[in-house]
């Protein structure tokens, strides 16, 4: 039944969209605004403790100290590591699988089960493994004569670990979303590039990569917003952060000041200065690369 409702339209469309737009308000855009709010005051979690007004004096703080200057070069690290190993590394295993058709399927298996797989229980057995005493990997080194050390006691061993680890995590993930997208391209294209002579680097060159480009994409996307996130428990386990706050980053660094110092007014003034970044990266990359991808009209 029609209403005079906002200029005839029926208000029952934003009746069902009502229940979303609430859940988003309370979860999403309230958290944000009231992060805003606590980045511009001090504020020690003491119940009734005063909230005094401190204009920028977080954010200056925060940029100051060495624990920013660390995980800001981290932060770069982490990101930087991840685009071969999360966004580029998949494409070929994916297009393994995607030419093997229905045999594959036991392929995709085995590579999506590290996604089901608990960060917290992997992180708890790598830390087990490599215990200097009586790990099974220092153990299994020693008696082919190999000193391994400690690796989590090492910045430069400890980060790659940690990198390491969140790649793995998730490349059973992607490989299956680039999967999905190359079953969007007809074979007969492919086919008919082989009956014209080309070899399968050109395919993948001139075919197939052009037409993931949307997949790639999104891919990326998903890697520049939740590398730092899918990092932040093995970084808990395995090394809080060190040593020598080598393997933090910003997003751990918030966690540091707000939830081991009880620093909030550093924690949210970290948290909106991650959310920026995050959103400027994220906006460079759809200004560069979204004119490039070829969608399907």
């Amino acid at each position: 039944m029609r209403s005079s409702w906002g200029q005839g339209r029926d208000p029952e469309p934003y009746l069902y969209l009502a229940p979303m737009l609430a859940l988003l308000a309370v979860f999403t855009y309230w958290p944000l605004v009231h992060t805003a709010y606590l980045s511009v005051v001090r504020w020690n979690m003491a119940p009734g403790a005063a909230m005094p007004f401190v204009g920028l004096t977080n954010f200056a703080s925060v940029t100051s100290g060495s624990l920013f200057a660390a995980a800001s070069y981290n932060t770069v690290i982490y990101l930087a590591a991840s685009i071969p190993l999360k966004v580029l590394l998949p494409i070929p295993i994916a297009v393994f699988v995607w030419s093997l058709g229905g045999r594959g399927a036991a392929y995709r298996t085995i590579l999506f089960l590290p996604t089901l797989i608990s960060f917290v229980v992997v992180s708890v057995v790598v830390l087990w493994l490599l215990n200097p005493m009586g790990g099974h990997v220092p153990a299994l080194l020693a008696m082919a004569g190999v000193a391994m050390g400690n690796p989590l006691a090492d910045a430069e061993r400890a980060i790659w670990l940690v990198i390491g680890l969140s790649s793995w995590k998730v490349l059973g993930f992607h490989v299956l979303i680039y999967v999905a997208g190359l079953s969007a391209i007809p074979r007969d294209l492919v086919e008919a590039m082989r009956i014209d002579g080309a070899g399968d680097w050109r395919i993948l060159r001139s075919l197939i990569w052009p037409l993931l480009g949307p997949t790639t994409l999104f891919v990326l996307i998903s890697t520049i917003l939740f590398t730092l996130q899918q990092c932040f428990t093995p970084i808990d386990i395995l090394t809080q952060g060190g040593p020598s706050n080598g393997t933090t980053n910003l997003f751990y660094m918030v966690y540091q000041l707000a939830m081991r110092s009880f620093d909030i007014g550093g924690g949210a003034a970290g948290t909106v200065m991650l959310f920026a970044l995050l959103l400027l990266l994220v906006a460079a990359k759809f200004a560069l690369l979204d004119s490039r991808v070829a969608y399907e009209r």
